[in-house]
């Protein structure tokens, strides 16, 4: 069984962006869970809990920046 670090949001509209961050995060002992758009993000965050979102700023649909503004008040996580 693994005892993971954190458990870890990476919302990237770019596959091979999220692959990449999840596999070094995975090496260095970090749960990981992704999404690629901020619409299924917010779903994921309503029902599991992370200890960080690394957010992408520019995305097709709603932009991170948008999705901190409209959410800033319901998501206590720390996101970069």
């Amino acid at each position: 069984m693994n005892n993971f670090t954190a458990h870890i949001l990476v919302v990237d509209d770019d596959h091979g962006i999220r692959s990449l961050v999840k596999k070094y995060l995975n090496k260095n002992n970090f749960l990981v869970t992704t999404s690629s758009n901020a619409e299924n993000a917010l779903e994921k965050i309503s029902f599991i809990k992370f200890d960080l979102i690394v957010l992408d700023i520019m995305m097709p649909g709603k932009s991170g920046l948008d999705f901190i503004e409209e959410n800033k008040e319901k998501i206590n996580t720390p996101i970069i």
